[in-house]
């Protein structure tokens, strides 16, 4: 019963576009997951660099483990950070994530 139902409906003549409009909207999911996560982290990635590059003496900073202190001396690829009197780290200039402003 069923296999001469499917023989009367006959063949649907399938579009040459069926297969493109099935797949548009993954295809768009490319553009917009880049501008709207690829792009950003760049920029941000960017930007964290050259803060990076321009560390200079006297700046002061925060690591990515909290740490506030002021450069004392620049390397490169490391900084002496004073955190207290007498009180000195080297760290990796990667570790800094954030230039404070003076308060």
């Amino acid at each position: 019963m069923f296999i001469s139902l499917a023989y009367a409906a006959g063949d649907q003549a399938s579009s040459p576009f069926g297969a493109l409009w099935s797949f548009l909207p993954i295809i768009l999911i490319f553009p917009i997951f880049y501008f709207l996560v690829i792009m950003p982290q760049q920029k941000a990635r960017k930007k964290h660099k050259a803060m990076i590059e321009d560390l200079k003496k006297g700046d002061k900073v925060v690591s990515n483990s909290g740490i506030i202190g002021t450069i004392v001396s620049v390397d490169k690829d490391t900084i002496l950070l004073q955190v207290a009197t007498d009180v000195k780290l080297r760290m990796l200039k990667s570790a800094i994530t954030d230039l404070r402003k003076e308060e």
